[in-house]
């Protein structure tokens, strides 16, 4: 009965063992299987780099430094010029010269003005080529002067004649302004018939200003009153008080020149008058250069007040 006893107690403590072991493994496996589980759910829910989300749009960005402009070069500092009398040269008579000389005459490389003959054979031709070299066009309006209809003294075609009705004089005024292009001011041809009528100079000067141009009186006759008329009618407008080559000779013109650069230098401008002789041309090549620093060439619309 003794060893039938120790024998039991063996089958008991082995099978209590076998029990033991068995439940070791059972936990050790279940253990494994949720740890499995767990680490499982973080890598689901663990975002990859990339898709982190931004940083939230109300933050509150870092303050900029704010930017210093940068400083401009300085301007260079030039002597200023000296202030210039100013010399208005205007040549008369373009129009019925061959353009070879009004090339050569308006490639003279200062600013001048020049006055166009209407009606001519190269009136056009002469204002689009002035125009082109830059020169300040001007209409040449044909008058009576005293003495007409005597020798060397016809202004031309539908020139203004002193017996003409108010009408006919506004008309050809207008048909003489028509046939220059790019004119922007007028002086008169001859005249000294009309220039010291006020009545007549009042019907050509109100034709000049519905256009918006200026008048240069050429002062043909001492009694002019065109200048005068010009002002009272609120008109740009200004007297001529050289002309150039009455005597063609260049030592005749040369001391015109002189004395045109004197009166420039006193009163501070001058206008003066020359015409598209040969001769003329010739001798403005030498004297121009010659006075170049003495004076500021402009054009006549410059001087015009």
């Amino acid at each position: 009965m003794a060893k039938g006893k120790r024998t039991s107690s063996l089958a008991l403590v082995g099978w209590a063992v076998l029990m033991l072991a068995l439940g070791l493994g059972a936990g050790l496996v279940l253990g494994q299987q949720g740890c499995g589980r767990r680490g499982g759910e973080r890598q689901e829910h663990r975002k990859p780099e990339a898709d982190q989300p931004e940083p939230r749009r109300n933050a509150r960005p870092e303050p900029k430094k704010p930017e210093v402009p940068a400083k401009p070069p300085a301007p260079a500092v030039s002597e200023p010029e000296p202030s210039l009398p100013r010399f208005c040269l205007v040549i008369d008579d373009l129009g019925y010269m061959q353009p070879e000389v009004v090339t050569r005459l308006c490639s003279l490389p200062v600013a001048f003005s020049v006055a166009v003959l209407p009606y001519q054979e190269h009136t056009r031709e002469s204002a689009d080529i002035a125009h082109r070299l830059g020169k300040e066009v001007m209409l040449h309006l044909p008058m009576e002067p005293i003495g007409y209809p005597g020798p060397g003294r016809d202004p031309g075609p539908n020139a203004i004649l002193f017996n003409l009705s108010e009408t006919e004089v506004r008309r050809r005024v207008r048909l003489a302004l028509d046939d220059i292009p790019h004119r922007v001011g007028v002086n008169n041809h001859m005249g000294s018939r009309i220039t010291p009528d006020r009545a007549r100079m009042g019907w050509v000067l109100q034709e000049i200003k519905a256009r918006k141009l200026f008048f240069v009186d050429s002062r043909t006759e001492k009694d002019s009153v065109a200048f005068d008329v010009a002002e009272q009618l609120g008109i740009p407008a200004v007297q001529r008080k050289v002309f150039l080559d009455d005597d063609k000779a260049f030592p005749a013109i040369e001391k015109q020149w002189e004395r045109a650069v004197k009166l420039a230098e006193k009163e501070g401008s001058v206008l003066a008058i020359g015409h598209i002789y040969p001769e003329t041309v010739e001798a403005l090549e030498k004297l121009v250069a010659r006075t170049k620093g003495q004076v500021r060439f402009v054009k006549a619309g410059e001087l015009a007040r």
